[in-house]
C-alpha cells in the first residue's frame, strides 16, 4: 500500500471539518443556526454536483477521464476561504459569503467523492476492502488532530485545512495514472448501471434510513448543547477508536471474513441502540450522538466498500454508482436534520417525538430485514409451489453447486493445493492482498482465451468477479485454490460459482467446463 491509495482521507477529513463549521466561523456567525446553514447548503451542493456528473458520464464512462480535475481543490479552497471570511467580515456581507463558500466547497467535495469512487471502482475489491478502513482511520486522526490543534494550540483552522484538498488531489492524480485492475468496461449505458444499482437495493434502503437517523440525532444534539463543537468533540474520539478496531479486524481476518457482510451485523446493532437510547435522550444527548456517529462512521466505510466492489463487478463507473448512493444518503441526512430542527421548535419535552421518529425508522429497517429473509428463504428452500423445477431451479442449482464444490476427490484437492498457482503467467492483473502485495496470478490466458471468457461473461451477464473464476473452472480448480489465487474467502468463491451456474442454467462445474469448451 502507498499513501496515495488512502488519499481520499485528506479530502474526507476536510469535508467533515467543513461540516463542523464552527471551526471556521467566529463572531456573530458562530451560532448553531449559521453552522447548520453551512452544513445544509454544502450537502445540497454536494448532492447536486454528484448527480449531475453521474448523469453526464452514464453513457460514456471515459468522459470522467477527460473531465478537468483541477477545479476540485480550487473550489474547495475558495469555499473554505469564503466561509472563514464570513465570520470576520460580518454585517451585510456575512450571509452571501457564507452561502457562496458553502456552495463552492460542497460542489468541490461532490467532485472529489465521485472521482475517488471511480478510482476505487477500478481496483480489485481485495485491495479496496483494506484501503477504505485505513482511509477512515486516517480521516478520523486528521479530524481529531486539526480540531485539537485549533482549540488548544490556537492554530488557525484555515491554515490546517487548505493543504488537505491539495494532498487529496495529488494522491488522486497518481492513483488515476495506475493501470486498472482487470479488464475495462466494454460499454456503458443505463442497463449496466441499473443492474449494478439493483444489486445494492437492500444496502441503499438501509443507508437511507440510517442517514436520516444520523442527521436527526446530529441536529438535535447541536441544538441541545448549543454548539457544533461540543456535539462533535466526543464522537471524534469514538470514530478514531472504531476506525482502529476496523483496520485491526481487516488485518487479522484477511480472507476469513468478508467486509461486505459486516453491514448485516452493524444494522441490527444500530436498530437495537435506537430502540433503547431515545428513552435516555434527556439525561445525555451527547452520548446518543457518540454512539450514532461511531456506528454511522463504520457503516459509511461498509457502504463505500460495497459501492466500489459493485462498480468493479459490473464494470460501471464508480462515479455513477457512488454518486447516486451518496446523493441519496445526503438527501436523507438533510431530511433527518430537518425533522430534528422541527422537533427543537416544539415547546416542552421532545422525548415522545424522538421515540416516534425512532420507531418509524426501526419499522422500515425491520421490514427490510424480513423482506430479505423471505427472499433468501424462497431461493434456498424447496417448495411444492413451483418455485424450483426438476430441471434446475434456484434451490436445485445451489444444491448442485455445493455438491460440485464440496465433494471433489481428496487427492484432487491435495494436488491442486500443492500446485504453484503463483508461477502461472497472467494476462491480466492479479488480485491484491490486503497489504497491497499481489496474490497468486490466474491461469495463463492468451488472446483467444481472453476473448472466449469475455464472450461467455457478456452472453450470460456475468459480473467481472464471476468472470474471473471462469479460467479456474476451465482447469478444474477447487474453491480453496481459487480463493487463494484471488485472495477472497472460499464462501465468496462458492457464491460466484453458484451465480455462474444460475446464470448459465447449468448444474455442475463439469457442465461449465463443457460450455467453455463449446465456446472454444
Amino acid at each position: 500500500m502507498r499513501l496515495r491509495h488512502v488519499g481520499m482521507a485528506f479530502f474526507w477529513a476536510c469535508s467533515m471539518l467543513t461540516f463542523r463549521s464552527s471551526i471556521l466561523l467566529s463572531g456573530t456567525a458562530d451560532t448553531p443556526e449559521y453552522e447548520s446553514l453551512v452544513v445544509i447548503v454544502s450537502f445540497v451542493a454536494n448532492m447536486t454536483a454528484m448527480l449531475a456528473v453521474a448523469a453526464w458520464v452514464e453513457n460514456d464512462p471515459v468522459r470522467i477521464d477527460r473531465m478537468p480535475s483541477w477545479p476540485m481543490p480550487v473550489l474547495v479552497i475558495a469555499g473554505l476561504l469564503l466561509v472563514f471570511a464570513a465570520g470576520r467580515v460580518g454585517g451585510a456581507a456575512l450571509l452571501p459569503l457564507l452561502l457562496g463558500g458553502a456552495v463552492l466547497a460542497g460542489v468541490g467535495y461532490g467532485f472529489f467523492w465521485g472521482s475517488w469512487a471511480d478510482c476505487y471502482g477500478r481496483m480489485h475489491p481485495a485491495r479496496t476492502s483494506f484501503y477504505l478502513p485505513v482511509a477512515f482511520l486516517l480521516t478520523a486522526a486528521l479530524f481529531l488532530a486539526v480540531s485539537l490543534a485549533t482549540e488548544y494550540l490556537g492554530v488557525p483552522a484555515i491554515a490546517l485545512m487548505v493543504p488537505l484538498p491539495l494532498a487529496a488531489y495529488a494522491c488522486l492524480l497518481r492513483c488515476r495514472a495506475e493501470k486498472p485492475d482487470g479488464r475495462a468496461a466494454a460499454s456503458g449505458g443505463s442497463k449496466r448501471s441499473l443492474a449494478a444499482l439493483g444489486s445494492l437495493v437492500s444496502l441503499i434502503v438501509a443507508s437511507l434510513v440510517l442517514s436520516c437517523l444520523f442527521g436527526f440525532v446530529w441536529e438535535l444534539t447541536v441544538f441541545s448543547v448549543g454548539s457544533v463543537n461540543e456535539a462533535h468533540l466526543a464522537p471524534l474520539v469514538a470514530n478514531l477508536v472504531v476506525a482502529a478496531a476496523l483496520v485491526g479486524l481487516v488485518l487479522y481476518a484477511r480472507t476469513r471474513i468478508n467486509l461486505d457482510m459486516a453491514y448485516r451485523v452493524i444494522v441490527p446493532v444500530i436498530v437495537v441502540l435506537f430502540a433503547v437510547l431515545p428513552f435516555f435522550w434527556e439525561t445525555n444527548p451527547v452520548a446518543l450522538n457518540i454512539i450514532m456517529s461511531a456506528s454511522y462512521g463504520l457503516f459509511d466505510v461498509i457502504i463505500w466498500s460495497l459501492v466500489v466492489a459493485c462498480s468493479y463487478d459490473f464494470a460501471v463507473s464508480g462515479y455513477i454508482v457512488g454518486g447516486i448512493v451518496r446523493s441519496l444518503s445526503v438527501l436523507l441526512r438533510l431530511i433527518g436534520m430537518g425533522i430534528g430542527f422541527l422537533i427543537t421548535l416544539v415547546p416542552g419535552k421532545p422525548s415522545a417525538l424522538i421515540v416516534g421518529v425512532s420507531i418509524g425508522a426501526l419499522y422500515v429497517l425491520v421490514m427490510l430485514g424480513l423482506f430479505n429473509a423471505l427472499r433468501r428463504k424462497r431461493r434456498l428452500t424447496s417448495t411444492g409451489g413451483g418455485v424450483e423445477e426438476a430441471d434446475g431451479g434456484p434451490a436445485a442449482i445451489e444444491g448442485e453447486a455445493e455438491r460440485a464444490i464440496e465433494q471433489e476427490p481428496a487427492a484432487d484437492l491435495a494436488s491442486e493445493a500443492d500446485e504453484p498457482v503463483a508461477s502461472a503467467a497472467a494476462s491480466k492483473p492479479a488480485a491484491h492482498a490486503a497489504d497491497g502485495t499481489q496474490a497468486a496470478a490466474p491461469p495463463a490466458e492468451d488472446d483467444a482465451d481472453q476473448a472466449l471468457f469475455a464472450a461467455i461473461a457478456e452472453d450470460y451477464g456475468l459480473t467481472r468477479r464471476e468472470a474471473e473464476v471462469l479460467p479456474y473452472l476451465a482447469r478444474g480448480r477447487s474453491a480453496k485454490v481459487i480463493a487463494e489465487a484471488l485472495f477472497v474467502s472460499e464462501s465468496t468463491v462458492r457464491t460466484h460459482i453458484r451465480r455462474i451456474l444460475e446464470k448459465t442454467d447449468l448444474h455442475s462445474k463439469q457442465q461449465v467446463i463443457d460450455l467453455i469448451e463449446k465456446y472454444g
